[in-house]
């Protein structure tokens, strides 16, 4: 079986949510969806945010997948290998809740700053509240400078608040913004540094699909 394929009954779902803003939430939702559909998988990409900020980005016509309103799963995803769930920022506790249990794996973005941290370790207090496993959740460090202090100081702060984080992390970088502006994806940002921001989401999907994979979602 295709390793990016998910061992259940259905398509594979991760979701991506955070209680705080700006900490790359929609970016890493867009970017995990290409890998996957790169890599073959057909992939839906449900925009739950109230902003709208990921239909915004396809209008381009430019991403390798649809993006629908949350709304279009109630009527079936079946002919989809994967679904990525952009959530709406600032999730309430129990929809957070409702969430994680119909993914396979839930993605908590997290800058290495104070905002970022508190909305990390905020997120997984509610979901350990909702007798979420902590293997089913994983904070995603974004907004990195690679070997930087800031990264390796939280990523051991959210270890000693028993906040499971990804090996694999995105570096801080204007790529970003000028893909969501011109509505492409990084990789299609001519430059060196766009190209390994897309290359930290090439590792990241594989840590995921590693996890889920491994019996650990």
């Amino acid at each position: 079986m295709d390793p990016m394929t998910s061992m259940q009954t259905g398509p594979l779902v991760i979701s991506v949510a955070s209680l705080k803003g700006g900490v790359g939430k929609t970016t890493s939702a867009i970017h995990i969806a290409a890998h996957l559909a790169l890599a073959g998988q057909k992939v839906l990409l449900a925009d739950g945010d109230r902003i709208r900020t990921a239909t915004a980005w396809a209008r381009g016509g430019h991403l390798p997948f649809p993006v629908l309103p949350m709304t279009a799963l109630a009527r079936g995803v079946a002919q989809y290998d994967a679904v990525v769930m952009d959530t709406e920022g600032g999730v309430e506790n129990g929809k957070l809740i409702e969430y994680a249990q119909t993914s396979d794996l839930i993605v908590l973005p997290t800058s290495p700053d104070i905002n970022g941290l508190d909305g990390a370790s905020q997120t997984a207090e509610v979901l350990r509240g909702g007798g979420i496993a902590p293997q089913r959740y994983a904070a995603l460090m974004t907004m990195v400078r690679p070997g930087g202090m800031k990264d390796i100081q939280a990523r051991r702060g959210l270890n000693d608040l028993g906040v499971p984080v990804l090996k694999t992390g995105v570096r801080i970088s204007e790529a970003f913004r000028d893909a969501s502006n011109a509505a492409i994806l990084v990789r299609d940002v001519k430059s060196e540094v766009a190209a390994r921001c897309w290359r930290d989401y090439q590792d990241v999907t594989a840590e995921l699909i590693a996890r889920i994979g491994g019996g650990q979602g």
